[in-house]
């Protein structure tokens, strides 16, 4: 199934293809080289390859039917322009017990030349919609920080490490927007 819109902005949003795993790979290493340093583990973040994404993105893929019906929205954009992928996002149920909402925002990911035009706003809409929802930003990453609460997300004081990844977390949380 391959669910998708034309948000008239220059982006086709819609659910990956196994075709895309490779792109969705490269947009995730680019973004996080170029958003990460200094905010997470710097040898992890050195060692972050397309080949390896790619084998993840593939099995994200394959489970995307399965995921969809347990309410998990992966949804990638495409620029029209250039037919290139260049973002992503992935949301569904809360992860977390004793979360402060039922809907979490798993990630939103753009790479840095597109940033401030819309598509971000465009693929959080498509997984999460308007549902209050939460999410986890590495502490520091003020870029995302104003974006986040300029769609009406407050730090709500909760902070986690992450271990994997040696980052530390604070949760922003958007009540219902219906």
């Amino acid at each position: 199934m391959v669910l998708s819109s034309d948000v008239g902005t220059g982006y086709l949003i819609r659910q990956p293809e196994d075709r895309d795993a490779r792109a969705l790979a490269d947009v995730h290493v680019r973004v996080w080289k170029a958003t990460y340093p200094g905010l997470v583990d710097r040898a992890k973040l050195d060692a972050l390859t397309v080949a390896a994404g790619e084998e993840r993105w593939q099995r994200i893929i394959g489970g995307l039917d399965r995921q969809e019906s347990e309410g998990v929205r992966t949804r990638c954009a495409v620029h029209t322009a250039t037919g290139r992928i260049i973002g992503f996002a992935t949301g569904g149920p809360a992860r977390d017990v004793g979360a402060p909402s039922t809907t979490q925002l798993w990630s939103l990911n753009v790479v840095p030349g597109h940033h401030g035009t819309g598509v971000a706003t465009d693929l959080m809409d498509a997984v999460i919609g308007e549902r209050g929802a939460y999410l986890w930003l590495a502490t520091g990453n003020t870029r995302a920080l104003a974006f986040y609460r300029k769609h009406r997300f407050e730090l709500d004081g909760a902070v986690q490490l992450d271990e994997e990844w040696s980052c530390h977390e604070s949760r922003m949380v958007r009540p219902d927007l219906c």
